[in-house]
């Protein structure tokens, strides 16, 4: 049985645009640190966007940091090549298993792109 209790959802004019405007803001954050860019493929459009946000929530495990600009800087239907930043809190609060299929919701429509995702916590 699935245990999810957390999720996000972003859109945006564009898939590459909405993946891109995953951020967090606010006074009193540690300074920004730059991270190297990578690539990714996966399946089909939904598994990459599935991978992307594991590939994040493991990244941010590792380094104990969390990612607050996401900048996709190319995107295809099954790869993408991104780089991102992020700062290193004093403490990390929030323990994000991983992204999940379950719930997954994908829509491309006139005004732009929609997508939203269950987080198992």
């Amino acid at each position: 049985m699935l245990s999810s209790d957390g999720g996000i959802s972003t859109s945006g004019a564009g898939r590459r645009r909405s993946w891109s405007q995953l951020r967090i803001s606010g006074t009193g954050l540690p300074e920004l640190f730059e991270e190297a860019g990578y690539a990714l493929a996966a399946a089909d459009t939904e598994a990459l966007l599935v991978d992307w946000l594991n590939e994040l929530i493991a990244r941010s495990d590792l380094t104990k940091r969390v990612y607050t600009d996401l900048v996709v800087d190319a995107l295809q239907e099954r790869s993408l090549r991104a780089h991102i930043r992020g700062v290193s809190p004093p403490v990390l609060k929030t323990a994000v298993k991983a992204a999940t299929f379950h719930g997954l919701e994908l829509h491309e429509h006139d005004d732009g792109f929609t997508a939203t995702v269950v987080l198992d916590v």
